[in-house]
């Protein structure tokens, strides 16, 4: 059975060679189409979930795809009182009209969007603060196209399907490929809290927001105790009334964030929530226990399904289509399932918990950094003179090789000790790559990418700088695209209370040092929820969506069948870019390994064939 893979969205073409053919062959999709007159411009929608749309106002014309939670207060800003009259195009549109582009930074919620002023001749492309709605875009040969989605922009004229060598890499480091990367070197996608302005040719990228971390120092621990749970509740009461509540779910793994959600979003509709939950036969990944503590204590309306490898093997041909490019994130496989079930149930919108780590200190890669930082207080001449020269001269045994270890990493420094725990970056790229790909890729990219963010968060925190690049990567390159992407391929649309912008943005005022304390992670988030949540809740350790893949590669038959007939009993097309030494040293360490490592490496790289197998020779025949 074919996953139905939803096409809803927006697209735009201006300087289109041929714009009413671009538009028939948009019309053939199942898409509006609007040619506004005398102009090269092709503008688009599909309408597969509501807030999906395509308006022209006068000399004006949007195509969006939103989920504001803001409507109400937007519309009195154009003076219109009556909150069913305008639609959300026309809103947008007005709004526009009255603040310019700076209409953007009054938006709350999810939204991509594509405004074109004839009066003014501009074009405004815009994604939301934290990359909800993607936009993806291409600028080639005078032609500039942009879209929802980047099996969209291959709707439009010049687009070229090379792949990107750089994508490559990101995408074999960190499981994904980060903006502003595409797996196609002539598609591009939109930063977070930025927009493109176009006015004849020259596109201009424009910031109309970002994440500035400003704490206040004077407030002790008993206001934030106070204040959080009441920010948290404002967040989620955003969301509860935009759908229908009979409708309405929310994902509940039994962790901090989606309890939280879970028990404000029933305070405040007052009924029972529908919660969904998915768990797993083995015991070290299964943590439905927790969801049902979260159950009994708000009195939720409970559905659980359990994931098996047969679940797997149904769904992973399908994610190449889901996705448009590689994405390495083995919990979508839970993801999908989780909205999946709610789909059947009747719910068509979810609440997600996403976020919750990223604004409050959740990671406990927050809590290891302050662990190496220590390290520095040590003065200088005492490290490098004494300390590091003697453990140099020492055997790499016992406690003597867990100081050397320690040394080495705090000597990173950040964001570089922040990704290195990582199997590219312990190894020798000559031993890994192609030379060939070797020749064509900058192995800092990512690095590099990470250490502009850590530099453009400045002057804050340590904690805060490394909060603000999981927001750009973790958030919106896999958290939201893994969530969105499968809860939209079964029907369902996902809102995320804990990513609302005026939520985000009181957490940037909480001192860093009470977010995280040395072997305590959200410390001030887990005192603010005493007595709300349950206490096992709050103490349990951080689990997350996660799979046993490494498991099930090794004791289902069919999924150790699929591993072994892709990556290992022929030469993979991988092998464009990795080496086939490596593939068979991957083969064998995890063989040996008794740990979910190299097989959660090896899911990584099995997507990454499966996904050039399926995707690129579809793109070279057309």
């Amino acid at each position: 059975m074919r996953v139905p893979v939803q096409r809803g969205g927006f697209f735009i073409s201006h300087n289109a060679r041929d714009p009413s053919l671009l538009a028939r062959r948009l019309s053939e999709t199942g898409a509006q189409v609007l040619l506004p007159s005398g102009n090269k411009l092709v503008l688009a929608a599909w309408n597969e979930f509501p807030g999906q749309g395509l308006c022209s106002y006068g000399n004006a014309a949007i195509a969006y795809d939103v989920d504001l939670t803001n409507e109400t207060e937007l519309k009195s800003m154009v003076g219109q009182r009556e909150v069913g009259h305008y639609d959300q195009g026309r809103l947008l549109l007005s709004l526009h009209q009255k603040f310019g582009h700076g209409f953007l930074d009054k938006l709350r919620g999810a939204f991509g969007l594509c405004i074109w002023d004839g009066s003014l001749g501009t074009i405004i492309t815009a994604t939301d603060n934290y990359g909800i709605r993607p936009v993806v875009y291409s600028s080639k040969n005078g032609i500039f196209t942009a879209a929802s989605r980047i099996s969209h922009i291959f709707l439009g004229e010049g687009v070229s399907s090379d792949v990107d060598p750089e994508a490559i890499y990101h995408y074999l480091f960190f499981s994904a490929i980060c903006t502003p990367l595409t797996i196609y070197k002539d598609i591009r996608k939109l930063e977070p809290g930025k927009a493109i302005l176009l006015k004849g040719s020259s596109p201009e990228k424009i910031t109309y927001y970002d994440i500035g971390y400003h704490p206040e120092m004077s407030k002790g621990e008993s206001h934030w105790v106070e204040a959080i749970p009441k920010a948290i509740r404002r967040a989620v009461a955003s969301c509860a009334p935009l759908s229908n509540l009979s409708k309405t779910g929310c994902f509940l793994s039994g962790g901090t964030d989606s309890s939280s959600v879970v028990g404000f979003y029933s305070e405040i509709v007052g009924s029972p929530a529908k919660t969904f939950s998915i768990g797993f036969e083995d015991p070290k990944y299964n943590e439905l226990d927790f969801a049902r503590l979260a159950v009994r204590h708000f009195g939720a309306e409970h559905s659980e399904y359990i994931v098996t490898p047969g679940d797997v093997l149904s769904l992973i041909d399908k994610l190449p289509e889901i996705y448009d490019e590689p994405f390495g994130n083995a919990s979508v496989v839970p993801s999908y399932y989780c909205a999946k079930m709610a789909k059947e149930a009747g719910v068509e919108v979810l609440l997600g918990g996403d976020g919750g780590d990223e604004i409050f200190g959740g990671n406990e890669r927050y809590v290891k950094s302050l662990v190496f930082e220590k390290y520095f207080l040590i003065p200088g001449i005492l490290r490098t003179s004494i300390l590091e020269p003697l453990l140099r001269m020492s055997p790499a045994v016992g406690p003597f090789r867990k100081a050397q270890r320690y040394i080495r990493r705090a000597n990173l420094r950040n964001p570089m000790r922040f990704f290195s725990y990582n199997l590219l970056a312990e190894e020798n790229p000559a031993s890994v790559f192609q030379p060939e790909f070797l020749a064509q890729v900058d192995l800092n990219c990512f690095l590099d990418l990470a250490k502009s963010l850590y530099g453009l968060a400045a002057p804050a925190h340590d904690t805060d700088r490394l909060m603000y690049i999981d927001m750009k990567l973790t958030i919106t390159d896999n958290d939201l695209r893994k969530v969105t992407h499968t809860a939209e391929a079964v029907g369902v649309r996902v809102r995320y209370p804990l990513l609302d912008r005026d939520l985000v943005d009181f957490t940037t005022s909480i001192p860093p040092g009470l977010k995280v304390k040395p072997g305590r992670n959200r410390y001030i988030f887990k005192r603010a929820m005493e007595g709300f949540l349950p206490p096992e809740i709050i103490k349990k350790k951080k689990h997350g969506m996660g799979l046993p893949i490494s498991t099930w590669f090794k004791k289902d038959a069919k999924l150790s069948e699929l591993l072994h007939d892709t990556l290992f009993d022929r030469t993979p097309r991988i092998c464009r870019y990795v080496l086939p030494e490596f593939i068979t040293k991957l083969k064998y360490a995890f063989a040996k390994d008794t740990t979910a490592y190299y097989g959660d490496s090896l899911w990584v790289y099995l997507i990454l064939e499966l996904w050039l197998r399926r995707a690129v020779p579809s793109l070279e025949r057309s």
